[in-house]
């Protein structure tokens, strides 16, 4: 006989309650994500989508009633069980609707996947952004002409650096806000992931001398717009524009101001190149100098530019910049240490106000050996002094602390880094080294790990191939290598030196060498054969230079090395020693005697 549970179930599958409901279900949740798409794409408000959502949790009970009544002709009669069922059925769908009326309205969506764009944690989630603050997001380029992209990110960065300069107004980095270039986050999710309570979004469209730039302010708080504005106009005003939309904001967020700061001079936006070309290129060769790609042409780009105008104390100061990084970029051929010397101080010599010079100077220092350290920090103070905002001053003197083996302060330095620019992935590569260094290896690859599934792969990658195969992370260590061109016999080379050491025939060493130096690129991260002797253990090769060396290898994984030969002659070359001896010794490190010292 049956049981009343199976009674009722036959009854609701005979008149097709459960088949009606299932139907309702999916088409409703469809339905959903379509609407959930369209408020992304047209930025309706959120509270649009929860009427919506309760006409659809409501429909469901009256469906199922309907279900109930014309799923089988042949038993119109209802019983006083089924009677009971249709009163569950009504009170749980309006138990459903006063339950979902009273909750609060839901915050946007945000992704959850660790290291990517938008990312928040539980903790970042419940702050909320303190004082008046502002994200400027990258101009949509409307020109048609996607060369045109370079000129609508500078037009956009370029107003970044103005109302950086504004009392009172917090701004998001450029590497953060760009990082949401083309999402399809609406501009509340993305203010709430960059903790800002406002967005200036807009687009460029240049053809020839004519430029048409649209932009908007919006309160991502409460939803709506504050400002907007378009200006036709020739190139030769674009200096003029920017003081206009900077202007414009700050007016618009007046009343989010102190009196004190409400009350400051108009900004201004000084121009500091009268040549519509230089300024032009000027971007593009910042453009691809931040994004560290296609560096030999940036580097053609900012000669070009200072050639152009030699008085444009920007093309200046991005070539010295350009030129402080080149070496370990793998482009050769120039004294690059010489030529960043003297962009910088000709930067300098035209705007003494500006930052990045003295930074390309410390950087350009270490080139050559012995380096004075202790100038060397005097110069990056001396950068972060004219910008305390200047995150890459902060990462390179990090650097300097992970040569001198004093990692606790070169994650101090990285951190200041990220704390202004939480996106700049080079300064969380770099903290994942220094702690790799300090031997901690568990946070050094997650680390390692957010910054592979954000897409930046071979910065300092070389460090990690070691710890990912004592893991025993062959597949990562493999793609990692790949990732830095290195052919299959020098990867299965690798894998085995690392698994198993054991000695080389210096016939394979050579060929392996052979096969490094065929894919060095210009412009580009590959492994080079400083490196593959580091792996192989074979120290007594390398040949300790200013141009193969810009820091000390430390890593935990390289049995001996900081007991040869090589390592001694690094260091003593570096003058690192003659540092230890004036301001104290690294906690690895010990003097011996006075003239000697021993590292663990």
């Amino acid at each position: 006989m049956e049981q009343p549970a199976e009674r009722l179930w036959t009854g609701l599958r005979r008149r097709k309650v459960v088949q009606w409901g299932i139907a309702y279900v999916a088409a409703a949740w469809g339905l959903l994500q379509g609407l959930a798409y369209l408020g992304t794409v047209f930025q309706w408000p959120a509270p649009l989508q929860r009427p919506v959502t309760v006409a659809f949790l409501v429909g469901l009970p009256v469906a199922l009633v309907l279900a109930w009544y014309h799923g089988d002709r042949g038993h119109q009669r209802v019983s006083g069980r089924e009677f009971a069922i249709l009163t569950v059925l009504l009170l749980l769908g309006g138990s459903l609707f006063w339950w979902v009326g009273r909750m609060p309205a839901a915050t946007p969506a945000k992704p959850v996947a660790a290291g990517a764009p938008g990312a928040v944690t539980p903790a970042a989630a419940e702050t909320k952004p303190a004082g008046t603050s502002i994200a400027v997001l990258p101009f949509v380029n409307m020109s048609g002409d996607k060369d045109n992209e370079y000129f609508s990110d500078g037009i956009s960065e370029e107003l970044l650096n103005v109302l950086v300069r504004v009392d009172g107004l917090g701004v998001a980095s450029r590497t953060s806000s760009f990082s949401y270039k083309g999402s399809p986050l609406g501009t509340a999710a993305i203010a709430s992931a960059l903790k800002v309570n406002h967005v200036l979004q807009g687009s460029v469209r240049k053809a020839g001398n004519q430029v048409r730039i649209t932009a908007q302010l919006i309160d991502a708080v409460n939803d709506r717009h504050l400002w907007s504005e378009t200006y036709d106009r020739e190139l030769t005003d674009i200096f003029a524009i920017q003081e206009e939309i900077a202007n414009s904001i700050v007016n618009a967020l007046r009343d989010e101001l102190t009196p004190a700061q409400a009350a400051a001079p108009a900004v201004t936006v000084r121009a500091d190149t009268e040549n519509l070309e230089a300024y032009q290129l000027y971007l593009k060769a910042r453009e691809l100098f931040i994004a560290r790609r296609e560096l030999p042409e940036s580097m053609r780009l900012f000669e070009q530019v200072t050639q152009l105008d030699p008085g444009f104390a920007r093309g200046w100061e991005g070539l010295a910049a350009m030129y402080s990084i080149a070496r370990s970029w793998g482009i050769v051929g120039r004294d690059f240490a010489a030529l960043a010397e003297s962009a910088a101080e000709r930067a300098l010599d035209l705007d003494p106000a500006l930052s990045m010079p003295w930074a390309a100077l410390a950087s350009a220092e270490v080139k050559r050996w012995p380096v004075d350290w202790g100038r060397n920090f005097e110069l990056y103070d001396r950068a972060i002094a004219a910008d305390a905002r200047n995150s890459t001053a902060f990462l390179w003197r990090g650097q300097n602390w992970v040569t001198l083996g004093f990692f606790d302060r070169a994650i101090a330095d990285f951190d200041s880094c990220l704390a202004l620019d939480p996106q700049y992935q080079n300064c969380t590569r770099w903290k994942a080294v220094a702690l790799l260094y300090a031997g901690k290896t568990d946070q050094a690859l997650r680390l390692f790990e957010q910054g592979v599934a954000a897409g930046f792969v071979k910065n300092r990658a070389e460090s990690f191939i070691d710890p990912l195969v004592r893991r025993g992370d062959r597949v990562g260590a493999t793609l990692v290598l790949r990732e830095l061109g290195a052919s299959p016999a020098v990867i299965a080379r690798v894998l085995q030196a690392i698994e198993r050491p054991a000695p080389i025939p210096a016939a394979e060493l050579d060929t392996l060498v052979r096969d490094v130096a065929a894919v060095a690129r210009p412009g580009d991260q590959t492994v080079s054969p400083t490196e593959l002797y580091l792996w192989l253990g074979q120290y007594d090769l390398i040949r300790p230079n200013s141009d193969d060396f810009n820091e000390v290898w430390w890593e935990p994984g390289l049995p001996g090395f900081r007991n040869s030969a090589t390592f001694r002659k690094i260091l003593i070359g570096m003058g690192v020693p003659v540092y230890w001896r004036q301001t104290g010794f690294p906690p690895q490190c010990r003097a011996v005697g006075a003239n000697d010292f021993t590292c663990d």
